[in-house]
């Protein structure tokens, strides 16, 4: 598997490279983040409570998944690692990995979020908190019909929810993008948040 991950993510980086660029999106209003509760493959939960106190980026996806998934934490890799140079190191974003896919991933989400960095987190959990989260982020997806052997697609959005110090969302990054200018997105945003914060103290 990891040699399988290591061929598509080098190659989404050359793609990358050729026709990326930065597709972030800011929301007219920051949005809630309702209660949810999910978890890594060693129990560790994660909840809304960890959305606090620190920028975060959520995507959703599945370990099987062969291209959007391995792109786009590839992607966001580089991002991060862009960001680290232009903010306080308390302010680089984590990374969150929510697989909707927690029948097959449950017992390993985590190893394949750290395949791409050792501080990326891997989460999944129980239908309904994932859909609650799904429905907050106004992401989506779909498990498809199995076939004759029980094998099945599934189909997701490939938008990273931008999550503010406060647990609120307030951008969205649609992949492909550019690492510098993301960051540099990134990095505006934080502003105007600590500006926003310092009118309304």
């Amino acid at each position: 598997m990891r040699h399988f991950l290591l061929a598509i993510l080098l190659f989404a980086t050359s793609l990358s490279h050729a026709f990326a660029q930065v597709q972030g999106v800011e929301l007219d209003e920051p949005a809630i983040i309702e209660p949810f509760t999910l978890s890594d493959q060693n129990g560790q939960t994660f909840t809304q409570n960890d959305l606090k106190d620190s920028w975060t980026l959520i995507m959703f996806g599945f370990n099987s998944c062969p291209d959007v998934c391995p792109f786009t934490l590839g992607n966001l890799e580089h991002a991060v690692s862009e960001t680290s140079m232009r903010v306080r190191p308390d302010n680089v974003p984590k990374v969150v990995f929510v697989s909707v896919d927690p029948e097959r991933d449950a017992d390993v989400v985590t190893d394949y979020a750290t395949f791409f960095h050792p501080d990326f987190r891997g989460v999944t959990g129980a239908r309904a908190d994932i859909d609650r989260l799904i429905e907050n982020t106004d992401s989506f997806y779909r498990l498809m019909r199995p076939d004759k052997d029980g094998y099945y697609e599934v189909q997701h959005s490939s938008a990273v929810s931008v999550i503010d110090p406060e647990g609120m969302i307030r951008a969205k990054l649609q992949p492909p993008f550019d690492a510098g200018l993301t960051a540099e997105f990134l990095a505006r945003l934080q502003i105007k948040y600590r500006k926003e914060k310092a009118q309304t103290n």
